[in-house]
C-alpha cells in the first residue's frame, strides 16, 4: 500500500496536480484533481476504515460504527488544545457530544491543517459562514464533528453542568495526565498571542481559581515559570522568553506556518 501511495503521489506531482500524500484521508473533492489521473482516492484507507470515512456522505452511521471510531492520543491531545482555546463541545441530553471549533478566514491555513488531522470525525467539509460587525461584512470558516461517544473521555475532563443546566468549561485537577506538547501547541495556536517575546494565553473564560491551576500544572510538568496578567479583570497567563525558548523544540512541530510568528 506504501509503494502504491508514493507512486500516485509521485505521478499526480509530475503533472502538476496536488500531491496526495497530504490529503488521502480527508477525500478532497474531486474538481482538486487532473483528470488525467483517473484516481478514485475514496478507495485508498492508510489503516483502518474509520480515518477515511465519506465527508459527502450525510447518511447517519450505525450505532456500531459511530462507537467504533476512536481517538487516538495524538487526535485527544488536538482536541484538547482545541477546548483551551477557541473550539467548544455542545451536548444534548440523552445525545454524545459533538465539537466545533470556528476561525476567521484568514486562518483557513490552521483551519484546514486541522481539518485534515481530525476529518474521520467529521460528515461534512468546513463551510463558511459571515456576519457583520462595526459595518464590516467577516468571513469565517467552522468545523463541527459527529456526535461520539468517544467525546465522552473529553467532556468529562473538560465540562460540567452547573445548576443552570448549561454546561460549562472548567479546568479540573486530572487535566495535569492529559496536558502535553501538542495540547500546549494547539492551544498557543488557538488563543496564544505574542507579547515581550513571550506568550499570552487568553484564558478569559476561566477563574482565577482555574488560571492559577493551569499555572501549576505547567510549571510542574514542564518546567515553565508563568505569571498572571490582569486585561480588563480577565486573568490570563504570560510565559516569559525563557520558558518559551524550553518550548520551542517541543512544539514547533506541529505548527502551521501562519502561526510560528507566535512563537518565533
Amino acid at each position: 500500500m506504501a509503494q502504491l501511495i508514493m507512486t500516485r503521489a509521485y505521478f499526480t506531482a509530475a503533472t502538476g496536480a496536488i500531491l496526495l500524500l497530504k490529503i488521502l484521508s480527508v477525500n478532497t473533492p474531486p474538481k482538486f484533481f487532473s483528470t488525467k489521473n483517473n484516481i478514485n482516492n475514496k478507495y485508498l484507507i492508510l489503516y483502518n476504515k474509520y480515518d477515511s470515512l465519506q465527508l459527502n456522505n450525510k447518511k447517519k452511521l450505525r450505532d456500531t460504527d459511530r462507537n467504533a471510531i476512536s481517538l487516538t492520543k495524538e487526535e485527544r491531545s488536538v482536541f484538547i488544545g482545541l477546548l483551551l482555546s477557541d473550539a467548544w463541545l455542545q451536548k444534548r441530553k440523552g445525545w454524545n457530544p459533538r465539537i466545533g471549533l470556528k476561525q476567521s478566514i484568514k486562518h483557513f491555513e490552521f483551519l484546514w491543517y486541522t481539518f485534515i488531522k481530525l476529518s474521520k470525525f467529521c460528515s461534512n467539509y468546513p463551510y463558511l459562514t459571515k456576519v457583520f460587525k462595526r459595518n464590516k461584512l467577516f468571513y469565517s470558516l467552522t468545523i463541527q464533528t459527529r456526535q461520539l461517544n468517544c467525546f465522552k473521555e473529553i467532556y468529562e475532563l473538560l465540562y460540567q453542568v452547573p445548576d443552570n443546566g448549561k454546561i460549562k468549561k472548567v479546568i479540573k485537577p486530572e487535566l495535569f495526565d492529559y496536558i502535553d506538547y501538542i495540547v500546549i501547541a494547539y492551544w498557543i495556536m488557538g488563543d496564544g498571542s505574542k507579547r515581550n517575546k513571550g506568550i499570552v494565553l487568553c484564558t478569559d473564560s476561566f477563574s482565577l481559581k482555574e488560571v492559577i491551576l493551569l499555572i501549576n500544572i505547567l510549571f510542574i510538568k514542564f518546567d515553565l515559570n508563568c505569571t498572571i496578567h490582569n486585561d480588563c479583570n480577565k486573568y490570563r497567563i504570560f510565559i516569559n522568553k525563557i520558558s518559551l525558548k524550553k518550548l520551542l523544540v517541543h512544539i514547533k512541530p506541529y505548527f502551521t506556518n501562519s502561526f510560528l510568528y507566535k512563537i518565533s
